[in-house]
């Protein structure tokens, strides 16, 4: 009979140890529409439109006073990164530097080259990508059963950008996209993972609503590329 407790316990332990398999820690993004799907054909630099991002800022109230530097909003610009990005992966556009314009013209000095060579190397824009992080956000659930407990984070984000012609200030284009990005971990009876605060969930939602609009932009800038 005192050996009752003793293989109770044992076998309590190994269905703790059998459901602990099961645990799930994991990210994962979602797109509600991807948009239609497009192969993008890279096609040679000489045959290729100029793109520059003139600005990317954060306009959402999420994040406003704590996610900024001495520099500026590093939401609107992590996304202006996360856009050049997809945007050179198609290898379909001449994505060239303005934002940070700044920096280059200095760096042009320090290597001899007057303001009016600076100027004089810089390659005209047939497109000017203009963007906002409209709404961004996240939230914490989970909820407690007899065996065990899930906690899940979830962050969401909507951008919204314009495309525009630098040479007639003209908005030819405008398109807003969502997405979200997850992470969530389930424990058994105090075994499994523990889902702690992940700060780049903001960012991976960002890359989700971005990769929403991505297909219809550039077939609009390869439709546009024909006026030229």
């Amino acid at each position: 009979m005192k050996k009752k407790p003793l293989i109770f316990k044992t076998t309590l332990f190994c269905v703790a140890i059998s459901l602990t398999a099961c645990i799930d820690q994991s990210i994962n993004t979602g797109v509600e529409d991807a948009g239609p799907k497009v192969m993008f054909a890279p096609i040679p630099s000489m045959e290729r439109m100029n793109v520059a991002i003139g600005r990317f800022t954060n306009e959402s109230v999420y994040g406003s006073g704590l996610f900024t530097d001495q520099s500026g909003d590093r939401i609107g610009k992590q996304a202006a990164d996360i856009f050049m990005r997809h945007l050179m992966a198609t290898q379909r556009f001449n994505v060239m530097e303005r934002q940070d314009i700044g920096k280059l013209k200095d760096e042009a000095v320090l290597m001899g080259e007057s303001d009016k060579e600076f100027k004089h190397n810089l390659k005209s824009l047939d497109a000017l990508v203009i963007g906002s992080v409209a709404e961004l956000g996240r939230e914490t659930t989970g909820g407690t059963w007899l065996i065990g407990a899930e906690k899940t984070q979830r962050a969401r984000a909507r951008v919204v950008i314009r495309l525009v012609d630098p040479k007639t200030g003209e908005a030819f284009f405008s398109q807003e996209g969502s997405g979200e990005a997850t992470m969530s971990a389930n424990s058994t009876l105090g075994f499994g993972g523990q889902a702690g605060f992940d700060s780049t969930l903001e960012g991976k939602a960002i890359d989700a609503a971005i990769v929403h609009m991505i297909n219809n932009i550039v077939t609009t800038l390869d439709s546009r590329k024909k006026h030229f």
